[in-house]
C-alpha cells in the first residue's frame, strides 16, 4: 500500500510538473520542482563541440560587429573597463571574466575553451533555474550575479549589457549551435577522483611549484602599474570568489584546474594529474582567508543559500555558518565523496 501511494505521488507531480519552457524569469521553484526541473533539463538533445576554428578577426566589420568587439573587450578588460576602479565602476568584482571564460589557444574570444565553462552555448541555457535561490533567472541576471553588480548598476538597457548578450548571440550562430540544444564540454570534464580525503598539506607544495609564480605566496595574483587608477590585474587574486560560492567547492574547482591550470593546461593536455588538481583545490580553498557570501539581488548568501534546495545541494557545499558539527564539516568539505562530479543543471 505504501509502495503504491509512493508510486501515485510521483506521477501526480510528473502531471503537475511544468515544461520547464512553460517557466517564466522571476518564478520561484520548490525543491521537488527543481527535481523535476533538472530532470526534464538533462533531456535535452545534445550537440558536439564544434570542430570550428575562429578568431577575433572573423567577426565582421559592420556596425554590429563593433558592438560585439566591444562586448568582447569587457569580458578580456572587465576589471579595467567595468571593476570597482573603472571609470563606469558598474562591477564589484576585481578580475576580468576571461581569467575563468578562457579563450581558445589565444583566440581572442572569451569563453571558447573546451570545458572551462564556455560561453557557447549561454543562450541555449539561460532562462535557467538557479539552484541557489530557487528562482528563474536571466542570462542578464548571471552577469549580474557573477560580477557582484544589481539591475541599477548595470540594467538590462545599458550598452554594456547589449554589447555582452551581442557577442554570446554571435558566438552561438557562429559556432553552428542549433537552438535549444545542450552542448558537450559546456561544463568541466570529469574527473577520477581519489576515495580519500583532498589533502591541502600536500596542496600548498603544489600550490608552490605550480602556482605562486604567477598568483603569489599569499594568493593575491599580481597586479599592473596604475593599479589604483584602473588598470587591475596581470595574474588574478585568488581571493575573489568568496567562503560558499561554487568555486569555494572543492570538487568543482579541481575539475576547473585540471582542465585549465596552470597556464596553457586543457581538458585533452592536462598538467596536473587528477590527484594533484584536488590537493591544490584543497589547499586553495582553505589556505586563505575569504569573506562570507553576501545576499545580493542575484545571489543567496550563506544563511539562504540551498535552504530551499536541499535535494539540489552538492553534497560537497560547506560552510561554517551552516555545518556545525566539526566532524561532520571535515567530512563535507574535504571528501571522500559518493559523487564529486556531480552537479545539478551542468
Amino acid at each position: 500500500m505504501k509502495k503504491f501511494l509512493f508510486l501515485s505521488f510521483v506521477v501526480i507531480s510528473y502531471l503537475n510538473a511544468k515544461n520547464i519552457s512553460e517557466y517564466k524569469i522571476g518564478d520561484e521553484l520548490s525543491d521537488k520542482e527543481g527535481v523535476l526541473y533538472f530532470k526534464e533539463l538533462s533531456k535535452r538533445a545534445k550537440q558536439e563541440w564544434p570542430k570550428k576554428v575562429l578568431s577575433i578577426d572573423d567577426i565582421p566589420n559592420t556596425e554590429e560587429g563593433e558592438l560585439i568587439r566591444y562586448g568582447i573587450e569587457l569580458l578580456t578588460n572587465t576589471e579595467k573597463l567595468l571593476g570597482p576602479y573603472s571609470k563606469l565602476k558598474m562591477t564589484s568584482n576585481e578580475v576580468n571574466c576571461i581569467s575563468c571564460h578562457m579563450d581558445n589557444d589565444a583566440n581572442g574570444l572569451p569563453g571558447t575553451k573546451k570545458y572551462v565553462i564556455p560561453f557557447l552555448n549561454v543562450i541555449n541555457n539561460y532562462p535557467k533555474l538557479d539552484i541557489e535561490t530557487m528562482k528563474i533567472i536571466s542570462l542578464e541576471d548571471r552577469i549580474r550575479g557573477m560580477s557582484g553588480s544589481d539591475a541599477k548598476r548595470f540594467p538590462d538597457d545599458s550598452k554594456q549589457m547589449k554589447a555582452i548578450i551581442a557577442y554570446f548571440k554571435w558566438l552561438k550562430e557562429s559556432y553552428g549551435i542549433k537552438d535549444g540544444v545542450g552542448l558537450e564540454g559546456d561544463f568541466f570534464a570529469k574527473m577520477n577522483f581519489a576515495n580519500r580525503p583532498a589533502d591541502p598539506v600536500r596542496g600548498k607544495e603544489l600550490f608552490k611549484e605550480y602556482c605562486v609564480v604567477c598568483h603569489q605566496e599569499d594568493g593575491r595574483g599580481v597586479k599592473n602599474d596604475n593599479y589604483e587608477q584602473g588598470e587591475g590585474h596581470l595574474y588574478p587574486s585568488l581571493l575573489i570568489y568568496p567562503d560558499g560560492g561554487h568555486m569555494s567547492m572543492i570538487p568543482f574547482l579541481a575539475r576547473f584546474l585540471k582542465s585549465s591550470m596552470p597556464f596553457g593546461a586543457s581538458a585533452d593536455n592536462p598538467i596536473l594529474s587528477d590527484d594533484e588538481a584536488l590537493d591544490i583545490a584543497a589547499y586553495v580553498n582553505t589556505g586563505f582567508l575569504r569573506l562570507p557570501i553576501l545576499t545580493t539581488e542575484n545571489r543567496a548568501g550563506l544563511d539562504t543559500a540551498y535552504s530551499k534546495s536541499p535535494s539540489l545541494k552538492p553534497e560537497y557545499f560547506a560552510s561554517p555558518q551552516q555545518i556545525l558539527d566539526p566532524q561532520e564539516y571535515i567530512k563535507v568539505k574535504y571528501g571522500p565523496w559518493k559523487n564529486p562530479n556531480y552537479f545539478a543543471g551542468e
